[in-house]
């Protein structure tokens, strides 16, 4: 019969290790009494059925002097040193008692030595076989995870040398170390885990909380009750999971093949800062629900408040981060603005800062790093590998679409191309291809990211643009590589995801989440405008005056005519426009950004509710807006009246396209204020514009040819 579970103290003399630990001769670890760690994690019974064998102990060993009390601290501690480092003190301490010059271990490259270390090549008499259970890194009691980097300030390179138990740890007192399991292995680094004690960041998590407020499960079940919560999870499952999966299925007992509404019991272990972003973020689509459609008629759904909780708890617990934390931060980022004038303005930086913190918790728990082989549960790989694509995504569309140098760079991951697998759901055993997604959207947006990158480093940084702007012709040949590939992933979309059949609904909703294809098309937008920078000289920059840098005793005499530039006809700042090359490319090149552009408006007019309904990632009314300014830059640069008219064209179709779309599609109100501003000011006063051009927006006779 098995001893029942007491609080006791581990290792004393008078309460020796549990059966399992002390059969592995290991250290017996527990936080206040019951099972052991060990024995919790394997999920075997923590017995104490088989007592000791008796041995003499030996006056000189460093466990007798452990028994012996050197205090609580140093006792913890000691108490998880492996054997071998027993037996290694013991024959030091002897040897020292006899007067014999200590051995230490020495290194050795002999294979057929039972006490080497493969990976290291260093000697380790009676290490333990180089076997690891499967533990998550995520769910660990004993606290929260965070990588320790190459050059860390414990080397990863010494830590490998630890005598980690057989579930990757190495337990001290308040900081532990965590072994990911399966590296080093060629071309892989060794990568370990800081486990930190939640309360050693208590007082800090005070200290940064956001707000006053109650952000409590009790007041998210009292905004939301559980019995529909159930619901929402269903919806997000179904409409925001396939472009943004970053939940993990298995976790919450849902499969892949049908509408299915998680267990009570569920929701109560998801942390409360990622289900209420569950929640808010599947509220736009309660239509969809027969029981949520009806609620939402006569009630208020509690958006902003959740949006609110969500945003305290980020703050509070980011100091102490678990995936949760990155996932309810990666929805709360690709919010909708709630407010009307919030659609009209530009996101102030906070956006841009918290893009950052969100890579910069990412790469705190190790996300950047291939998981694949280490000694973790398969849920837990596949949610890692998804939730570092979805950071990606996120640092190299906002980094585009803002003007921003990205946060991750090339050099620094590794984690490979997302695949069927990292989509499965439930158990390895129960793996099938009816539980496999195998057309995600979210892959395909990933695939185009990566397109999207090169966009960005081959025109639009800091060096790029200062190298290319003048040189069209270099940004040609670029450029059409730049559309081959990109051509190339459009191809490699599944033919019912395709354009033409893009506004055949089959249950209320596209086939197809139409912001991938409106994300595809902005990035060939970016290819055109890029290329379109060199066939137009910039005018001369003015004379810089500084007038309180200007003495009375200067050698110049300042006539304050000088100052009125209106003045001067000679100063010509009209740009020069220069298309015509030998290979006739600049012609080709605008007609293509044309042709571009009259897509993106048949593009815009032809959305309908059903895509409207559908999930948009925030960063596109960005978009919407630099779609407004390129077919500005068409219509300025216009080099003849043909072109002008065209252009003239391109921007009132986009105008009334866009007027029209907004009463019911919130996103593109940002692209219309843009273009609305210009006109109220008024394109002949905010432009320096050629002559032709000034002559197609002034008179109705000259149409597009």
């Amino acid at each position: 019969m098995s001893s029942p579970l007491s609080s006791r103290p581990y290792r004393s003399k008078r309460q020796r290790p549990c059966d399992q630990c002390r059969a592995r001769k290991l250290g017996c670890q527990t936080d206040g009494g019951g099972a052991c760690q060990r024995c919790r994690s394997a999920k075997f019974d923590c017995t104490f059925d088989r007592p000791p064998p008796k041995r003499q102990r030996s006056s000189g060993s460093f466990s007798s002097f452990a028994a012996q009390g050197a205090g609580e601290n140093a006792h913890a501690v000691v108490s998880q040193l492996c054997d071998t480092q027993v037996t290694r003190e013991s024959s030091l301490a002897r040897s020292v008692s006899q007067n014999i010059e200590p051995q230490f271990p020495s290194l050795s490259l002999d294979p057929n030595n039972t006490g080497l270390s493969p990976s290291s090549g260093i000697l380790v008499p009676g290490r333990p076989p180089p076997t690891q259970f499967v533990q998550s890194i995520d769910q660990l009691e004993s606290g929260y995870a965070q990588l320790f980097g190459a050059s860390a300030e414990s080397d990863p390179w010494l830590l490998r040398h630890c005598c980690f138990d057989d579930s990757g740890m190495k337990y001290f007192y308040k900081v532990h170390f965590r072994n990911a399991g399966g590296v080093p292995t060629a071309q892989r680094i060794p990568v370990h885990f800081m486990i930190t004690s939640e309360d050693l960041t208590a007082s800090i998590k005070h200290e940064t909380r956001a707000g006053v407020g109650e952000a409590t499960r009790e007041r998210l079940n009292y905004l939301v009750p559980p019995e529909y919560g159930r619901r929402l999870v269903a919806l997000f499952v179904k409409y925001v999971f396939p472009a943004l999966p970053v939940i993990s299925r298995s976790q919450l007992g849902l499969t892949a093949t049908s509408y299915q509404l998680p267990e009570l019991s569920v929701l109560e272990k998801v942390p409360v800062h990622l289900l209420a972003a569950i929640y808010a973020s599947a509220f736009p689509f309660v239509a969809h629900d027969d029981y949520l459609c009806v609620l939402s008629t006569y009630h208020e759904p509690p958006i902003e408040t959740l949006w609110r909780m969500v945003y305290e708890l980020i703050t509070e617990e980011i100091h102490s981060p678990r995936l949760a934390v990155l996932q309810a931060a990666l929805l709360y980022i690709h919010q909708q603005p709630g407010e009307e004038a919030r659609h009209k303005t530009s996101d102030t930086p906070f956006l841009w800062s918290f893009v950052g913190q969100i890579v910069g918790l990412a790469c705190s728990l190790g996300l950047h790093i291939e998981c694949r082989m280490w000694g973790i549960p398969a849920w837990e790989k596949r949610l890692r590998r998804r939730l570092w694509w979805a950071v990606y995504a996120e640092d190299k569309w906002r980094s585009l679409l803002m003007g921003r140098p990205p946060y991750i760079h090339p050099a620094e991951w590794d984690v490979s191309d997302l695949d069927e697998g990292d989509f499965l759901v439930g158990p390895r055993q129960g793996f099938s291809t009816s539980s496999c997604d195998t057309e995600i959207p979210f892959r395909y947006l990933v695939n185009l990211t990566r397109i999207g990158e090169e966009i960005h480093d081959t025109f639009y940084t800091l060096r790029a643009s200062q190298l290319l702007n003048a040189n069209f012709v270099a940004s040609a040949e670029v450029g059409r590589e730049l559309l081959e590939k990109l051509n190339g992933w459009y191809s490699s979309l599944p033919r019912t995801f395709r354009l033409p059949n893009w506004s055949k609904s089959v249950n209320g909703l596209a086939p197809y989440p139409t912001s991938i294809h409106f994300a595809y098309l902005l990035l060939v937008v970016y290819v055109y405008r890029a290329m379109l920078r060199p066939m137009a000289r910039s005018s001369e920059p003015p004379l810089i005056f500084d007038l309180e840098d200007m003495s009375a005793t200067s050698p110049l005499n300042i006539d304050e005519s000088m100052l009125d530039f209106m003045d001067f006809p000679e100063i010509e700042s009209l740009p020069e426009i220069a298309i015509s090359d030998e290979f006739g490319t600049g012609e080709a090149t605008l007609q293509a950004a044309e042709k571009c552009a009259s897509v993106l408006v048949n593009f815009t007019r032809r959305l309908t509710s059903s895509d409207f309904t559908g999930f948009w990632y925030s960063w596109s009314r960005i978009g919407f807006a630099a779609i407004s300014n390129y077919l500005m830059l068409l219509l300025v640069q216009a080099p003849n009246t043909a072109h002008a008219a065209r252009g003239k064209h391109l921007v009132d179709s986009w105008l009334h396209v866009l007027r029209c779309q907004s009463q019911s599609f919130p996103l593109v109100k940002l692209g219309l204020a843009r273009l609305d501003a210009l006109h109220w000011a008024g394109l002949g006063n905010t432009f320096v514009l050629p002559p032709h051009v000034q002559e197609a927006l002034v008179n109705p006779d000259v149409h597009e040819p």
